[in-house]
């Protein structure tokens, strides 16, 4: 999105070959979960348009199109459809449409690549960067021995 200084808030390796409604269905993570959380935090309520509508849309095994792209912002009525098919794999419908929140684009971006013995030093890691850092913290991959090798092996 970069004529527009928003950024997509799930980052995933399969960008290129994945599919939006898939990502929903699935309620991927992806690498800036640490900052703009899951999917059901991001798929909007309800598209925003000029009237702070917005939404999902999906289609039911019988063929039936579930239009919650008009629908209120809040509506704290009945049944929070949007996040029953976040995360639904498919079981519910297949997302034909779906509206995300873009929040800006960081102005600068660093990288740290750190090493840990184990998992646990993993673990704990996080949860320091989470303290110190804050909202600056964007994401946070961890890569095991095993992968690590790998990379070697290829380079």
């Amino acid at each position: 999105m970069p004529p527009f200084r928003f950024v997509m808030p799930l980052d995933l390796g399969a960008k290129g070959s994945c599919q939006i409604g898939g990502n929903v269905s699935t309620n991927a993570g992806g690498l800036r979960f640490v900052r703009y959380g899951s999917l059901h935090g991001n798929v909007l309520a309800y598209l925003v348009r000029l009237n702070n509508l917005s939404g999902l849309e999906a289609v039911l095994a019988n063929g039936t199109v579930l239009d919650m792209l008009g629908t209120l912002r809040k509506d704290n009525t009945g049944y929070d459809l949007k996040h029953l098919f976040i995360g639904s794999e498919g079981s519910l419908g297949i997302i034909s449409k779906v509206s995300i929140l873009t929040p800006p684009k960081l102005s600068s971006v660093n990288l740290a690549f750190l090493a840990c013995k184990d998992y646990v030093s993993c673990q704990n890691l996080l949860l320091e960067a989470k303290r110190k850092l804050g909202n600056i913290l964007s994401a946070f991959e961890f890569l095991d021995s095993h992968s690590m090798d790998l990379v070697s092996f290829l380079r």
